[in-house]
């Protein structure tokens, strides 16, 4: 395929190309975030996900969080706005169950 053709695939087919244990780079924060990708992956029992924040995580990080998905998150912030913390992600780090790397 050349590099100027687009390429649109069902979004089953998009989050099946990421197996678990891959680390992903994942934006948007409050603002246009992935939510149906994110979801994709947690219907199809992804696990072991290395987040990477760009340039914070929000309620996408949040619901891989709190559905076992992420291994671990490197961030500056993870939290959801003016709704406060992001409780599953607060929830995971606090029980042990996500290693975290804060860039500040």
């Amino acid at each position: 395929m050349a590099l100027n053709q687009a390429r649109f695939v069902p979004l089953s087919e998009a989050a099946g190309a990421v197996p678990s244990g891959s680390r992903i780079v994942i934006g948007g924060a409050m603002v246009m975030p992935p939510m149906s990708f994110v979801r994709e992956m947690i219907r199809q029992g992804k696990k072991d996900l290395d987040l990477v924040c760009s340039p914070l995580g929000g309620i996408n990080v949040d619901m891989l969080a709190g559905a076992g998905c992420a291994r671990s998150v490197e961030f500056p912030q993870v939290s959801l706005g003016e709704f406060g913390m992001a409780p599953n992600f607060r929830r995971a780090v606090e029980a042990g169950r996500l290693a975290t790397r804060e860039h500040s």
